[in-house]
């Protein structure tokens, strides 16, 4: 990447919704904060099967192996640093070309304490006022990042802007096919 271009910041979340399933959206920004792409994938609902061999262990598949990795594959911008505010998206850097970080902040809000276990072999970084944990061999390439994306307002918001987003695309395949009036209809 040339020095003069701003590499680009990745935010990937999963919802999960009692009625609709999983939903994962990935946003990708410039260094300034603002949206250069989105990929949202359909609602992903497992069987009873799944839910019952995979156990414990289905929210992790589903976020670090399944969702995560369609997104990034799905992106036509290259990828700098992926943040993500679910421990179990930390598993996706083995599968990308990328580092991968936990936003601390925006982890805490959304699922409580951190469990520390699952983040044996990371470190802090800093970026736009927030704590990355980031595996420690990725720190240093994550420190270079995080110093030329000084221009990034906010490490969490981007977040609610995806689930915000992920609302908006549920509620648009939810409307009731029968209030769109077809063309003949409308002469």
């Amino acid at each position: 990447m040339p020095e003069t271009e701003s590499p680009t910041i990745g935010y990937y979340t999963v919802v999960e919704d009692e009625q609709t399933g999983w939903t994962g959206g990935l946003l990708l920004l410039n260094g300034g904060g603002r949206p250069l792409e989105f990929q949202c994938t359909l609602p992903v609902r497992p069987t009873r099967a799944h839910e019952i061999l995979f156990g414990l262990t289905l929210r992790d598949h589903l976020i670090g192996e399944v969702i995560g990795p369609l997104l990034v594959r799905k992106c036509r911008t290259p990828i700098g640093l992926l943040c993500c505010d679910q421990p179990e998206a930390l598993q996706i850097e083995t599968r990308i070309n990328c580092p991968v970080a936990l936003v601390e902040e925006a982890a805490m809000v959304d699922e409580g304490p951190i469990d520390d276990e699952s983040l044996v072999g990371s470190t802090q970084v800093q970026l736009a006022g927030s704590n990355l944990r980031v595996a420690v061999e990725q720190a240093e390439r994550v420190q270079k990042l995080a110093a030329v994306l000084i221009d990034l307002p906010d490490a969490t918001e981007p977040f609610e802007r995806i689930r915000e987003a992920i609302k908006e695309a549920q509620s648009q395949i939810a409307r009731p096919q029968s209030s769109r009036v077809p063309p003949a209809a409308a002469a």
